[in-house]
């Protein structure tokens, strides 16, 4: 059984006709299902694939919509600023069939909004529903996941642009700008539950991963921040390079930890996420948290124990490893992870 949302053997003969081969039909497969994806998933492209079967367009309209529509997010990296040429590329790079150019005309038009041809024009309004015609119990669902897809962003920026961005599209489309203002109302005054998960990562292992993933299913989002632990080696690992965390938020800072966590209350709602392998780091960690709670007694914590077959992982561990033989501690550390 597929584990995909999507049945793409239902189009086999489209893709065949097309000249898209099993192998491209697989990159179409792992692209749309890549973790970082909350919103331009599958589900998108369901949506899309829907309205163009139920449209009253000619065939060879139809297909060159379907690929419009199987392509034109194929490419989607948040961070980049060229998603849509990607796209195209990989379209051109999987068929050389002779609508080839026009459909990658209408993947790029989905970037500028700015329809060339009728049928473009027709594709872009399908794309951009979500804004134009979605209720606001809808408006919500797509803003959860743009939220998630953008999570490596710091909050206040990303309201502060989000806000902008729905201002503009409360104008360009009126007949939704009631709900589109009520979006706006509600991002004014919400406080995502974020976590903050601190410590030196030198190196980062896969027991620290196993700590963040639980704690991301806890909190709207957990940064990622890496303070001088003044009893740990010299700092090696830079957290803000590691792949690993490429969509994430990654800060570095200086000072105390309480004094971090302040700053970053001013649109969320902050608590510190601290891992435990055993009782010994029980201790240590309530030890900790009771100068902490000195120094800011509003502190918010939370506990997460590690797995038990992370619970004898440790950075220095690792580094000891590292020192006896080149490679050792590679196994303990995610692909991603560096240990130096």
């Amino acid at each position: 059984m597929s584990s995909y949302l999507f049945e793409y053997a239902n189009y086999s003969n489209f893709f065949e006709k097309y000249q898209v081969s099993p192998a491209g039909v697989e990159r179409l497969q792992y692209s749309w299902n890549e973790p970082h994806r909350f919103y331009h998933t599958e589900k998108h492209l369901s949506f899309l694939i829907d309205k163009i079967e139920k449209s009253s367009l000619s065939e060879e309209e139809k297909d060159k919509l379907r690929l419009t529509a199987f392509f034109h997010d194929v490419v989607y990296d948040p961070t980049a600023q060229d998603n849509e040429e990607r796209s195209a590329e990989m379209l051109k790079e999987v068929t050389q069939h002779s609508v080839t150019q026009e459909v990658v005309e209408m993947i790029l038009d989905t970037k500028t909004h700015k329809p060339r041809t009728e049928l473009s024009r027709q594709f872009v309004d399908w794309d951009m529903a979500v804004v134009s015609d979605s209720d606001f119990t809808q408006l919500m669902e797509w803003e959860r996941g743009v939220f998630k897809e953008f999570q490596f962003v710091d909050y206040s920026m990303y309201k502060m642009g989000r806000l902008a961005l729905l201002d503009e599209w409360t104008r360009k489309y009126p007949n939704n700008s009631q709900n589109l203002q009520n979006l706006m109302s509600y991002l004014m005054h919400h406080r995502p539950r974020v976590g903050v998960y601190p410590g030196s990562f030198n190196p980062l292992h896969n027991g620290h991963l196993n700590i963040l993933h639980k704690a991301e299913k806890i909190f709207d989002k957990v940064i990622i921040a890496q303070g001088i632990n003044p009893e740990k080696d010299a700092q090696e690992t830079d957290i803000t390079q590691l792949n690993v965390f490429k969509y994430r938020q990654t800060e570095k800072f200086p000072g105390l930890l309480t004094d971090y966590l302040s700053k970053k209350e001013s649109d969320c709602d902050i608590t510190l996420v601290r891992g435990l392998r055993n009782g010994d780091d029980l201790d240590y960690e309530v030890n900790q948290l009771r100068f902490m709670e000195d120094m800011k007694p509003d502190i918010k914590v939370i506990f997460i124990r590690c797995d038990k077959q992370f619970e004898h992982i440790s950075s220095s561990a690792i580094r000891n490893l590292e020192k006896i033989g080149k490679g050792l501690g590679h196994k303990y550390v995610p692909n991603g992870g560096l240990v130096k």
